[in-house]
């Protein structure tokens, strides 16, 4: 006899514990708080720390809720800011991501991880000038970026700008010689200009680095 499983009552069932999860977590850290008279920074260092294991066990409603509790009473909270902004990245959620990075951004202007974050994130729903200026701030910050400077190559290949695409891939590839989609992205750079040597060569070299790394 044929059994069927109702895969929807699973997912119910699933659901609930990870609501009922969070939960006990926020009433676990409210005990320990009162027990052991924790201090409000040690409370918001707990909650980090468990809206980061929430996050590696993939749990990320679990985590987007604590880390929304800790903004509650901590509404510049940078580092509780950033990990809401990842995760919205990560989700795909990137209007929200944007939110909150611009902000993470605003409050922490030495902060390369959250500015690159939002390059990206804004070069994905094709706010491009805004887009440059954030990465242009993580290579203030760190100038041997290579990601920073390959997302400058994209970019500038989508604002037809081919030599600037040039330039920042050239970057890349110069402090990450291993750097494979920028070896690629330099050779449909030179192809778009007509240059059809320059093209080939770097086409050979990302195909090289290919089969090496197999």
């Amino acid at each position: 006899m044929d059994l069927k499983v109702d895969l929807s009552e699973f997912q119910y069932f699933f659901k609930v514990i990870s609501k009922n999860t969070v939960k006990l977590i926020d009433k676990s850290v409210d005990a320990y708080n009162s027990m052991l008279e924790l201090d409000p920074e040690e409370s918001k260092e707990i909650h980090l720390g468990m809206g980061e294991n929430l996050e590696k066990k993939g749990n990320y409603e679990g985590a987007i809720r604590i880390y929304d509790k800790i903004l509650l009473t901590d509404p510049n909270n940078v580092s509780a800011l950033f990990k809401l902004g990842k995760i919205y990245t990560q989700l795909g959620l990137l209007n929200k991501a944007i939110e909150v990075l611009r902000k993470v951004t605003v409050l922490d202007r030495n902060f390369a991880e959250a500015f690159y974050l939002l390059g990206s994130a804004l070069f994905s729903v094709d706010e491009n000038r805004e887009a440059l200026d954030a990465l242009n701030r993580v290579i203030e910050l760190n100038p041997g970026n290579a990601d920073a400077f390959y997302k400058l190559g994209l970019i500038n290949d989508a604002l037809l700008k081919p030599d600037s695409s040039i330039e920042a891939y050239l970057k890349a590839i110069t402090f990450r010689p291993d750097f494979v989609k920028a070896y690629q992205s330099l050779g449909f750079a030179y192809e778009a200009k007509g240059m059809r040597d320059e093209a080939v060569k770097y086409f050979k070299k990302s195909l090289e680095l290919e089969e090496k790394n197999k």
